[in-house]
């Protein structure tokens, strides 16, 4: 057998589409020859039909382009195994050309329009194609107007006249050739409308194009009108409106002004066409009130507002967006957009942080602003929070802790709070730095515990407490300070009772164990005695064994656990004075008379007097009476021999004499006793005189001793004679032992008056006298009568009466009763007065009655036998009107107030009146203590009054006050003076001598003196310093200095060489005096000056520039001068040509400048203390420039708006090819007020500005 192979292979084939059919051959050859098989496949898939001659011959019939490709015969042998032999052959099918697009028959066209004259052709393979005008190939006319396009067409450009003819397009391939042509016909046309003007609706800048596209040969002029106005054609070009190639018109940017009516009018040779379009221009919706950066409370509502104007006959839309993602409020119950755009966020918290853009979507155009939204809260509570005591310094603690989340709001400081001693917790660190995580917490107190805990405060507030720290006890210290109120008291003369109270508890240090006191001798360098008191409840000591009046020197101090503390300053006291130990020296004592001793000596040694010598006592008593001492004091004499009398001594008596020295504690030891007699004296009246064996012509007189006898008793005188008849005097010297005696020799039914008395060595004594009758013996005396009161006054009454019936013999006694006050037949009567010796008396004086009393009197009479009946009482008297007689009791004095004192008593009760109680009342006497001042009066009318208030005092004030009563008729005595003060106010007058210098260019030193005392009105607790810059300044700053000692102040942090008024004032506890008057004015130093301002250079050429500028704000003295320095800004920064003008130039030109370049100009200036800082500022020497665009973006952000300021924000504008030199801002008042330059001088770089 043999393979298959392929003995003649098919050829590739071309046939033209149309043909009757088209064949392929392919002969095999093989062994053996009936097993072989030949097949056809084209594009990989078998062919069936049209095979013939055993596989070797493939017609198609009527082939067509579906049938091109490539054809493979395959030879094999049935049933074999091996690959079959294969041949290839191409079938391809050639189309003759046929043309796609062929140009109309006839073209008319217009002069100088574009024509294109269509032809397009297929065919297999693709035609070429070739242009003729009128039978000559374009190839050869060389018309660079004629262009054949890439699709086969012809174009001409710019037709012209000549153009016309027949145009002929030829197609052909290898299949054939075809052609096809045109007459080209170019005419003039009158403009025509290819598309009608429409009206149009814009939005308010944008571009609005009014369309406007006409045909016409030759091409018609276009122009557009509005009203009378061209706006734009050939020849006309006004801004914003172009003219478009198509006949359009382009207005950009459109105005609100631009809408209307406009005509379009188009023209050429062969006539005008007009056609109207209405504009209507839409307001552009735009954002005016853009939602603003935002912080809000964790919790609270959130408010973004995004307010749009827009067209009102247009709607628009808001959609918002957090950080781009569209916010859709339905799908929240938090988020609500209102009406007008506005968002809102309610239970903000972290997640709503974000950027936040609001959209407004409109026909009318869009629009969108984006705003930050920060959502704050409390800040945590810091953690970790550990306290440590420290180790460098005592009394303190180190506390740390870790930083707290701060709630999204930077930390604004951190508060530290302790409690002591389970005490309530009290902030003890208020302002820490939010920098820190630790602090040393000092001023602690020893031996306490403490618990310390930390919280931060942010803007929002104050955050939670951390945990509290674990209870530290700080170590025990000895007490700081000593104990406090030492009070000492001389107890005895040998003893000295010592009180304090403990130092102030926070001052303890640990727990208090006791107290140690210790004293000496007060002055003296000798060495401590010590106490020990060991129990702290214990606040008072008794020092014994002293010496005796005798000044010490205490100290006490407490100590506990850690050591002693502090002694007190030292307090003094004396031992409580002695009586003298010694008695008086050298007593010498000489009776002077029968009533008078006389005693001479010298003082007791001074040692022995214990104490201060008060003075002396005389003491005489009768050596059978020692009960009976006589006492006579006398003050001390210390010049000399002492010396002093006791008087009214008993006559011709025995005493026994002494002398002593006393202190205030008492009597020192009497001199030894000195027996002395007072001198003889004439006797006194003998006792008991009487009458017996009463006869006619005789009778028997008896008597008794004297009981005064007054010396020794010579003998007695007894004396007769007829009554009232001197002449019959009978007298007769008796013996001292002889005390009756019988008279003989009277005349019967006689009456005799008989007299009696003692004689001593000194002569007879006091004379006792009766009357009798001879040979009638006496009987009891009757009753007055008659009584008759006259000569009342407050204190006495005449009372005169008849005498009743003698008994025979003469009265020797009046004894006068009465009845005082309450008056009534069983009232009690008391005895008044006695009357002695007087036996003719008919009158007698009343004494040591009541002032204002009703009294009523009666009598008896006594003679020597007795008694008389009383009398009937005399009429109803009342004594006149006395002074009182005692002042007011119990007086005292307490502060009411800073200017009045409340003082009260004890009235007086009715019986010390002594006058009509409606005319009783009290006067009060209050006078100032230091300095003094003269006695205020204040009446109080009301008897029964108990207290009073004066008022209009001086405050903190001392004075003294006495009360007295008076009546109708007079005052009475005034009390004992008490003392009060009145209570603190502020003072009444400034401080004195304020004086003030200037030291420095910001200093000024400020010296006073105290309020005078008597305006100080309590207790000057400090100064307050008012100053001002005077024209500058509406309200004065204050300064305070505390305490009362430091009396001037360094001012400091002033403006320079600025004129400055001060005053001075003090106050207490109570508040702020008057301010010193008038001002001291004082200017501070010069200094070196501020920069001067408004640098500005109105005049700037190529090579020149003006340059203008205004004084210093701050001149800091006398301006003597300025400095104009400039140099090129890319020269080295040390370069500058400087130029010195007088203090009065304003400005100047720098010359020869290089063109187009910057230049740096300073300008400063000088005074006596030098130059001051330079003003800075770029120029460019070009006349290219304009003015600055203004600021935009102008805002009044509400988080920065107060009750009387707001912060002013903006966005600089262009600055117009120069230098922005200072920003203008001005305000006006809604809604009609002018506008007014707030200030013309904001810094070029400033972009905010707050308003006051």
């Amino acid at each position: 057998s043999a393979a298959p192979a392929v003995v003649i292979r098919p050829h590739n084939s071309s046939v033209v589409a149309g043909s009757s059919e088209a064949t392929l051959e392919c002969v095999a050859n093989a062994r053996p020859l009936e097993r072989l098989s030949v097949t056809w496949k084209r594009n990989g898939i078998k062919i069936t039909s049209g095979i013939s001659s055993f596989g070797r011959r493939l017609t198609i019939t009527n082939p067509t382009s579906a049938d091109v490709g490539m054809y493979i015969c395959e030879a094999k042998l049935r049933e074999s195994t091996e690959e079959p032999a294969r041949a290839k052959a191409f079938l391809s099918i050639l189309e003759p050309p046929y043309f796609t697009a062929e140009p109309q028959d006839v073209i008319l066209a217009e002069v100088e329009k574009d024509v294109d004259i269509l032809c397009q052709a297929m065919g297999v393979p693709i035609p070429t194609l070739v242009w003729y005008k009128d039978s000559v190939p374009l190839s050869r006319l060389e018309n660079p107007r004629y262009k054949v396009l890439l699709s086969g067409g012809l174009r001409i450009h710019a037709l012209r006249p000549r153009d016309a003819g027949i145009f002929q397009c030829f197609a052909s391939n290898q299949a054939g050739e075809i052609q096809t042509y045109t007459y080209l016909d170019v005419t003039n046309i009158k403009p025509a409308f290819v598309q009608p003007p429409e009206d149009t609706t814009v939005t308010e800048g944008m571009t609005a194009v009014l369309t406007c596209e006409v045909s016409g040969a030759p091409r018609p002029a276009i122009s557009w009108k509005k009203g009378e106005q061209i706006l734009a054609s050939g020849s006309v070009q006004i801004p914003r409106f172009v003219l478009l190639e198509s006949g359009g018109l382009q207005i950009t940017p459109v105005f609100l002004q631009d809408a209307g009516n406009y005509t379009c009018c188009a023209a050429n040779s062969e006539g005008a066409l007009n056609a109207f379009v209405m504009l209507t221009v839409w307001n552009r919706t735009s954002i005016v009130r853009p939602p603003e950066d935002s912080t809000v409370i964790k919790g609270t509502t959130a408010t973004l507002r995004c307010e749009a104007t827009h067209d009102p006959r247009i709607s628009i839309r808001y959609l918002w967006k957090k950080d781009s993602v569209v916010i859709n409020p339905s799908s929240s119950s938090r988020i609500t957009v209102e009406k007008d755009g506005t968002l809102l966020i309610s239970q903000t918290w972290s997640g709503d942080i974000g950027d936040y853009t609001c959209e407004v979507i409109s026909s009318g155009g869009n629009d969108s602003r984006t705003a930050r939204l920060e959502v704050i809260e409390l800040p945590h509570s810091p953690q970790n929070l550990v306290a440590t005591l420290n180790s460098s310094y005592s009394r303190s603690v180190v506390l740390s802790w870790v930083r707290p989340f701060d709630g999204n709001s930077p930390v604004l400081y951190y508060v530290v709070e302790l409690s002591e001693n389970n005490s309530p917790w009290k902030v003890h660190l208020s302002n820490l730095d939010p920098k820190m995580t630790g602090a040393t917490v000092s001023g602690l107190t020893p031996a306490r515990t403490y618990q310390f805990r930390v919280c931060a405060v942010n803007q929002v507030g104050k955050g939670r407490y951390s945990t509290e720290t674990s209870r530290l006890m700080l170590p025990e210290e000895p007490p700081s300070a000593p104990p406090k109120n030492i009070v000492a008291s001389g107890r005895t003369n040998q003893s000295i009772m010592v009180q304090w109270q403990p130092p102030p508890e926070s001052e303890h240090n640990g727990v208090l164990h006791g107290y140690i006191l210790r004293y000496r001798l007060a002055g003296l360098p000798g060495e401590y005695q010590y106490k020990n008191i060991t129990s702290a409840e214990i606040n008072y000591c008794l020092v014994k064994e002293l010496i005796i009046w005798t000044q010490y020197e205490i100290q006490v101090a407490s100590y506990n656990g850690a050591g002693l503390g502090a002694f007190s300053r030292p307090v003094t006291e004396y031992t409580l004075q002695g009586v003298p130990t010694a008695p008086p020296q050298n007593v010498q004592v000489e009776a002077v008379n029968s009533t008078t001793i006389q005693f001479f000596w010298n003082p007791p040694p001074q040692q022995f007097i214990n104490g201060i010598n008060q003075g002396y006592k005389l003491l005489a008593w009768p050596v059978d009476a020692p009960e009976s001492v006589t006492v006579v004091t006398i003050a001390p004499d210390f010049h000399g021999v002492h010396s002093g009398c006791i008087t009214n001594l008993k006559k011709f008596t025995t005493y026994y004499t002494s002398v002593l020295c006393f202190t205030t504690p008492g009597d020192g030891p009497r001199s030894p006793p000195q027996l002395l007699r007072t001198l003889e004296d004439k006797p006194g009246a003998v006792g008991h005189l009487s009458f017996t064996e009463i006869l006619d012509t005789s009778l028997k007189v008896s008597w008794q001793e004297p009981v005064e006898k007054n010396g020794i008793i010579t003998g007695y005188q007894i004396s007769w004679e007829v009554y009232g008849r001197n002449e019959s005097r009978l007298a007769r010297s008796l013996s001292n032992s002889t005390l009756e005696y019988k008279i003989t020799g009277l005349s019967s039914l006689t009456t005799y008056t008989i007299e009696v008395a003692a004689a001593t060595a000194q002569g007879s004594g006091w004379v006792t006298s009766s009357t009798i009758s001879s040979g009638v013996p006496p009987e009891l005396p009757g009753a007055p009568t008659n009584l008759v009161i006259s000569n009342i006054s407050p204190r006495s009454a005449t009372l005169q009466f008849r005498p009743g019936y003698d008994g025979k013999t003469s009265i020797s006694k009046w004894i006068v009763e009465g009845q005082v006050g309450v008056l009534g037949d069983e009232e009690e009567w008391v005895t008044l007065h006695e009357v002695e010796n007087e036996p003719d008396a008919q009158m007698l004086e009343v004494p040591n009655l009541t002032p204002y009393t009703h009294y009523r009197f009666r009598m008896r009479q006594v003679n020597v036998v007795g008694s008389s009946p009383l009398s009937q009482p005399s009429r109803v008297i009342q004594t006149l009107q006395a002074p009182p007689d005692v002042a007011p009791g119990s007086v005292t004095v307490r502060t009411a107030s800073e200017t009045s004192l409340w003082l009260r008593w004890v009235p007086l009760p009715d019986t010390q009146y002594n006058g009509n109680p409606e005319s009783v009342g009290y006067r009060i006497k209050l006078w100032r203590l230091e300095p003094p001042s003269p006695a205020l009066l204040k009446v109080v009318s009301d008897r029964l009054a108990r207290e009073c208030t004066l008022e209009e005092l001086q405050e903190w004030t001392e004075y003294e006050l006495q009360i007295q009563a008076f009546n109708a008729i007079g005052a009475g005595p005034w009390s004992e003076a008490v003392r009060g003060r009145t209570r603190e106010s502020v003072p009444s007058a400034p401080p004195e001598n304020v004086s003030a210098e200037a030291v420095s260019s910001t200093q000024i030193l400020l010296t006073w003196a105290a309020v005078p005392e008597s305006e100080q009105n309590g207790l000057i607790l400090g100064y307050k310093i008012l100053y001002k810059a005077k024209d500058l300044d509406s309200e004065p700053k204050s300064q305070t200095v505390r305490g009362n000692h430091t009396q001037s102040v360094l001012l400091s942090g002033l403006r320079k060489f600025v004129l400055y008024e001060l005053q001075v004032l003090a106050f207490t506890r109570i508040g702020d005096g008057v301010p010193s008057s008038p001002a001291v004015t004082e200017r501070t130093k010069d200094d070196a000056p501020g920069p001067p301002v408004r640098l500005v250079f109105p005049e700037v050429r190529l090579t020149s520039v003006r340059i203008v500028w205004q004084p210093p704000e701050e001149p800091n003295g006398i301006i003597l001068g300025y400095q104009v320095a400039y140099r090129l800004a890319s020269s080295s920064p040390n370069k500058f040509t400087t130029v010195e003008v007088g203090s009065t130039v304003r400005q100047f030109t720098a010359t020869d400048l290089s063109p187009e370049s910057a230049y740096i100009f300073r300008t400063s200036a000088k005074t006596r203390q030098g130059w001051g800082e330079p003003l800075e500022a770029t120029v460019i020497t070009t006349e290219k420039r304009e003015r600055p665009a203004p600021p935009r973006q102008v805002l009044t952000p509400q988080a920065e708006v107060s009750s009387r300021s707001l912060v002013l924000t903006w966005v600089p504008g262009s600055d117009g090819s120069s230098p922005i030199r200072y920003f203008t801002v001005q305000v006006r008042e809604l809604p009609h007020g002018d506008w007014q330059t707030y200030s013309s001088s904001v810094s070029h770089e400033a972009t905010s500005c707050t308003i006051e």
